[in-house]
C-alpha cells in the first residue's frame, strides 16, 4: 500500500516538473532551425516575388503596377474573383453551417460517419474532383442524359464553361473549411447553457436563435475568412469547369507568364493579389478584437 502511495506522489511530481520544463520559453537557439525552414519556404517565394517586380527599379515597378491597375482586363477578372469568391463564401457558410449543425445533433456514429464523409474528399485530388463534375455536367453527362430520356429537354444543356458550374465546384471543394471550424466551436458549447434555456421556456428555434447562433458567430467568421481567401486564389476548377468566361485572377495570371510570357506582369498580379488577401486578414482580425472586446 505505501509502495503505492509513493509510486502515486512520485508520478505527480514527475507531472509537475513537466509542466514546469514546457512552461519554460524556449531559446532562439532551439528554434533556428524551424525559423530558417519557415523563411525558406514560406517567404522566400514571397521575396523573390517582391524582387522580381523591382528588378528594373521604383520607377519601372511604379508603372508596372499602373498599368496593370488600369488594364480594363484585370479589372474585370478581379472583380470577377471577388464577386464569386463572395458568393461561394456566402453559399459554403451558408450551407455549412446547417451540415455544422445538424452532425452536432446526431448520435455519435452518425457524427462518425458524416465527418468521415466530409474529410474524404480533401484525401482526394482537387483535379480529379474538378474532372468528376465534367462527367455530370458536359452535354453527354450524366444529366444531360437523364433530362433528355425523361424528356424534360429536346437537346442538350450546355453547362459547362458556365459561371454556376463553377459556383458549385467551389462550394463542394470549399464545404469542409466551412463545416470544420463551426462544428469545432458548436463541440466546446456548454450543453448547461441549453437546458438552462429549455428550463426558462424557449422553444428550439428560440434556443437556437438567442443561445446558439451568438456563441457560435465567432466559427462562422472564421470559416468565412478562410473560404474566401482560399477562393481569391482559386485555379483549377475555374479553367476546367468555367473557361475564359468565368477566368479568376490566378488563370489570368497563369495566361500572362504561361502565354505571353510576361513575367513581370504575372509577378505584379501576384503581389496585388497577396496584398489584398493579407489587407482582407487584417481587417477580419481587427473585427474579431472589436467583437470580442465589446462582449467583455
Amino acid at each position: 500500500m505505501q509502495l503505492k502511495k509513493n509510486a502515486g506522489r512520485g508520478r505527480a511530481v514527475a507531472e509537475v516538473d513537466r509542466g514546469i520544463v514546457l512552461s519554460q520559453p524556449v531559446g532562439f537557439v532551439s528554434v533556428s532551425p524551424l525559423l530558417i525552414l519557415l523563411g525558406i519556404f514560406f517567404f522566400g517565394p514571397i521575396v523573390a516575388l517582391t524582387l522580381a517586380v523591382l528588378d528594373g527599379g521604383l520607377q519601372e515597378a511604379s508603372d508596372l503596377f499602373s498599368t496593370v491597375l488600369t488594364d480594363k482586363v484585370f479589372q474585370t477578372v478581379a472583380l470577377r474573383t471577388i464577386r464569386i469568391s463572395l458568393i461561394v463564401t456566402l453559399i459554403s457558410v451558408v450551407v455549412g453551417y446547417a451540415m455544422a449543425y445538424a452532425i452536432w445533433r446526431s448520435s455519435r456514429t452518425v457524427r462518425s460517419i458524416a465527418l468521415g464523409l466530409i474529410m474524404f474528399p480533401l484525401f482526394t485530388s482537387i483535379v480529379v474532383r474538378t474532372y468528376a463534375w465534367t462527367a455530370l455536367f458536359n452535354r453527354y453527362g450524366v444529366i444531360n442524359t437523364l433530362l433528355l430520356e425523361t424528356g424534360l429537354i429536346d437537346q442538350p444543356l450546355a453547362m459547362l464553361n458556365t459561371e454556376p458550374v463553377v459556383l458549385v465546384g467551389m462550394v463542394q471543394a470549399m464545404l469542409p473549411f466551412a463545416i470544420l471550424p463551426i462544428y469545432t466551436i458548436l463541440l466546446g458549447l456548454d450543453l448547461d447553457l441549453l437546458r438552462a434555456s429549455a428550463i426558462c421556456g424557449a422553444r428550439g428555434r428560440q434556443t437556437f436563435l438567442k443561445v446558439v447562433l451568438p456563441l457560435t458567430k465567432q466559427g462562422a467568421g472564421v470559416a468565412a475568412v478562410l473560404v474566401f481567401v482560399i477562393s481569391l486564389g482559386f485555379y483549377i476548377t475555374p479553367a476546367i469547369l468555367g473557361g475564359p468566361r468565368s477566368a479568376m485572377i490566378s488563370n489570368l495570371i497563369s495566361t500572362e507568364v504561361t502565354t505571353f510570357y510576361n513575367l513581370k506582369g504575372g509577378a505584379v498580379m501576384s503581389v496585388l493579389l497577396l496584398a489584398v488577401t493579407l489587407c482582407l486578414l487584417y481587417i477580419a482580425g481587427k473585427i474579431g478584437s472589436i467583437a470580442a472586446h465589446y462582449r467583455r
